[in-house]
């Protein structure tokens, strides 16, 4: 559970741009997997292969072994495909996954900087959401913000906003270091 005051950071040009990129990518079509998918692309963004970057493989390898632990007590499927961008000269990576499951089926969109040594002002997301953090925390291994589903985007859960910074313990366990946005939207039945 997250808890404690977030930090008072400065909203730098980094963060809007951050924000702004997630907003562009995600947001429009977060609806659909196909739909953000083609977003992404029209918006400059590439597939990529993750074990290009080391950092990413090692996410991404996660990500893969818990789906393979979950899916079949949970009667699940998952896809997903991953992107890159470069942004004010910053190498950027995208993931777009679909779950489809017995309660609920979803589309999620996350953007990591692997490289970020500082965390995104929270107010940047909590200006593109229209609403602030519900939960937030801040120690010297993570820092983290977690708001509530936002009345302008219908059917979107929760939005994460995560910096692990260089060195922390908690590297091994999410397998990167740097600042990822993401939520997960309630997928319409059509999808």
């Amino acid at each position: 559970m997250l808890s404690g005051a977030w930090p008072a950071f400065a909203e730098t040009d980094w963060s809007k741009s951050f924000v702004a990129t997630f907003e562009a990518a995600c947001v429009p079509e977060r609806l659909s997997y196909e739909g953000t998918l083609s977003n992404a692309i029209a918006e400059g963004w590439s597939k990529f292969d993750p074990a290009r970057h080391a950092e990413f493989l090692a996410m991404m390898s996660q990500v893969a072994a818990s789906v393979e632990e979950d899916a079949e007590e949970l009667d699940m499927t998952f896809v997903s495909e991953t992107l890159s961008k470069e942004v004010a000269e910053r190498p950027l990576h995208l993931v777009v996954s679909f779950v489809k499951s017995e309660y609920l089926d979803s589309v999620g969109c996350y953007l990591y900087d692997f490289d970020a040594t500082e965390p995104v002002a929270s107010s940047a997301v909590s200006n593109l959401l229209g609403v602030k953090p519900a939960q937030i925390h801040r120690d010297e291994t993570i820092e983290g913000a977690v708001w509530g589903p936002p009345p302008s985007m219908p059917r979107t859960l929760d939005t994460y906003l995560t910096y692990i910074p260089p060195g922390s313990p908690l590297v091994t366990m999410a397998g990167f270091d740097g600042v990822v946005l993401k939520f997960t939207t309630s997928a319409p039945e059509r999808d």
